[in-house]
């Protein structure tokens, strides 16, 4: 009876040992927070990278948190940052890059790399993606869902039209000519339209033609405080799209990806947008798309095309356990083959130069001509410290109210000078109390 109950109590023992082992290693795994603002395929893509990172990682869970649209995201990640329950990760836009530098809650990732000897070489990334989120020659921030617009068009529409598909317009003139083909010859109702139209019928036709959109550098070299989108190729550029949309050469369709489905659907020749879209394009479209580069305005010097999509942000607060796995997912996503995975399978740049490599080594780009349009835009265009990006404070206020004189243009209220005057008003009030509360 005795060596019974010894027994007994031995096998409890070791019950409570086992148990308390266990426990204690399921502890030990460490969570953080990733919150993203994508949607549809890629957000399904962004949750197959996360995946994977928490397979190989069995130390770490990542949490995906979905926060709805990129200003959501931003204004949340930062507003959890002050009340002491910040993520450890946020993606923000390109537009909310000033925003983030001077909110205090950014860990950025040159220290990062520093901190944890992580295998991320910041010099592999792309000279247009890197410049664009550099402070001082350093990475603030990791380049993720990389885009710039470009423009798609409908080559079955093309051959209808009795036009060459494979020569798309080169220039204004082009697309003004072609586009009166497409409409009296095709199916087509409309010959172009544009998505994001404030990124890409204004901010990047500007970088484009190399002109300026705001004073320092664009709010490189210093805070901006003057919107210079007013001058005579403002006027010029917003005169034409208006004397096109009379001839319904040009249509405006709404505000992001709202001229999507009409352009996917035929009734419109072509569109100017985001890279982003080019995989889900493919997939939807019942015709043969073509990508070519934004259209040139003759009389103005060759710039290049602006950066959009979002970056990784680290944030400050956490604890270091917290940091050491947000910096491993980090590293994560910036391997070759994480790069070369996530372009494929949504049309976002290929940000570092080994991914790229890769993607050329493998005949990629040769057998899926639509992905290597953007890349090739980007490294040809003519990079200034003018036009090398745009960093303006508040920008998602500033966004709301180009987007509102946009379409005052567009809906015949006002002129492009009238328009583009009164938005370079409101927009330096904006600005000049972004300045004032940094001091």
């Amino acid at each position: 009876m005795f060596k019974r109950k010894n027994l007994f109590v031995l096998v409890l023992i070791s019950v409570l040992i086992f148990s308390v082992t266990f426990i204690g290693l399921a502890q030990e795994k460490t969570e953080i927070d990733f919150w993203y603002a994508l949607s549809g395929a890629i957000a399904e893509t962004t949750l197959e990278l996360v995946e994977g990172f928490n397979e190989t990682h069995p130390s770490i869970h990542l949490n995906a948190v979905n926060k709805g649209t990129y200003s959501e995201a931003l204004t949340s990640a930062v507003a959890a940052y002050r009340s002491g329950d910040a993520p450890d990760i946020v993606q923000v836009y390109e537009v909310g890059t000033q925003t983030m530098l001077d909110s205090g809650a950014v860990h950025p990732l040159w220290k990062l790399v520093e901190e944890y000897d992580l295998n991320i070489d910041t010099e592999n990334f792309i000279a247009p993606v890197k410049s664009y989120f550099e402070v001082d020659g350093k990475l603030a921030s990791l380049p993720f869902n990389s885009s710039t617009p470009v423009m798609y068009y409908n080559k079955d529409a093309f051959e209808e039209a009795g036009l060459n598909p494979n020569h798309p317009p080169r220039t204004f003139a082009e697309v003004e000519e072609m586009g009166q083909q497409l409409i009296n010859n095709s199916d087509v109702k409309y010959a172009l339209t544009a998505g994001w139209p404030s990124w890409t019928l204004l901010e990047n036709m500007h970088t484009w033609h190399r002109q300026p959109i705001a004073n320092n550098n664009n709010g490189y070299s210093d805070y901006a405080t003057e919107l210079r989108i007013n001058q005579d190729f403002g006027v010029e550029l917003f005169e034409t799209y208006r004397d096109w949309q009379q001839e319904n050469i040009f249509t405006y369709q709404g505000r992001e990806g709202s001229p999507n489905p009409s352009f996917l659907g035929g009734d419109i020749g072509m569109i100017i947008t985001s890279t982003a879209y080019l995989s889900g394009f493919q997939d939807a479209a019942e015709f043969e798309i073509g990508t070519t580069f934004l259209p040139h305005m003759q009389g103005y010097p060759r710039g290049n095309s602006l950066i959009g999509g979002a970056t990784l942000w680290a944030l400050k607060g956490n604890s270091e356990e917290e940091q050491e796995a947000t910096a491993k997912f980090l590293e994560y996503v910036a391997r070759t083959d994480n790069q070369v995975f996530w372009h494929k399978n949504t049309g976002y740049f290929p940000v570092t130069n080994s991914a790229v490599r890769r993607l050329l080594d493998e005949g990629w780009f040769s057998n899926n001509p639509n992905y290597l349009t953007a890349f090739l835009q980007m490294s040809t265009g003519v990079t200034t410290e003018q036009n090398k990006g745009l960093r303006l404070g508040n920008f998602v206020s500033i966004r709301n109210v180009l987007l509102n004189q946009i379409e005052s243009m567009f809906g015949g209220d006002r002129t492009p000078e009238r328009a583009l005057n009164r938005a370079v008003r409101e927009v330096n009030g904006i600005l000049d109390n972004y300045v004032s509360s940094q001091e």
